[in-house]
């Protein structure tokens, strides 16, 4: 049995190790065999043709590695249900509230920098130009100041209630997903450490399957 917290971080670590095992057999060094034919006697009667491996040096074959992969899915899929079935057994909709909770906060922090918008006010000198008539009629021009003011558009004491409500919804909310994360247990046991590096997680692996 784990929490669901370690659950999570489990699944983290399933994927981690794919992702380690794809980055491999990504590579066509890791599953091609490379041979020189050194060819002697063509240029020199007597002597014998040579052929040396120059592939890539590896620690394991692409069949170990294909082995693992199956193994950590179905692992991964294991853990999957374990944790489906203990959210299921939750007094509230888990993942509703995280993805709920999420865009609450981030609504309520964007509310929060609006309402801190101070207003600003920026001159720029002769940047505005005027046409007149002088007194035989004939048009001219003439430069002024342009000032420019911004200021708010809202009513800013009603969004900073509005995000005050909403931080405060969100705080509570996240009290109850942290504690259910360290005490809802999940039927799961753990098969690595997940401290532990890919390259132990593989050889412990590999040493069972002997």
């Amino acid at each position: 049995m784990i929490t669901l917290k370690e659950a999570f971080r489990y699944q983290s670590l399933l994927q981690k190790l794919q992702d380690s095992c794809w980055g491999m057999m990504s590579d066509s060094d890791f599953y091609t065999k490379k041979t020189e034919k050194h060819l002697k006697a063509k240029a020199l009667p007597g002597q014998e043709n040579e052929e040396i491996d120059v592939s890539e040096p590896r620690n394991h074959t692409m069949a170990e590695i294909i082995k693992f992969c199956r193994y950590l899915q179905e692992e991964e899929e294991t853990l999957a249900h374990a944790v489906h079935d203990a959210k299921g057994k939750m007094e509230f909709d888990f993942d509703t509230a995280v993805v709920c909770n999420r865009s609450r906060r981030r609504f309520a922090e964007i509310l929060k920098r609006a309402t801190e918008f101070e207003p600003k006010q920026t001159t720029r000198r002769g940047g505005g130009t005027g046409y007149i008539l002088d007194k035989d009629g004939k048009p001219s021009t003439f430069n002024y100041d342009v000032e420019t003011v911004v200021t708010i558009d809202f009513d800013r004491n009603k969004a900073k209630e509005q995000s005050q409500k909403l931080f405060a919804a969100s705080e509570k909310l996240s009290l109850e997903i942290d504690r259910a994360l360290l005490a809802e247990v999940v039927d799961y046991q753990s098969k690595f450490d997940p401290n532990d590096s890919m390259q132990n997680i593989l050889d412990d692996f590999l040493a069972k399957q002997e």
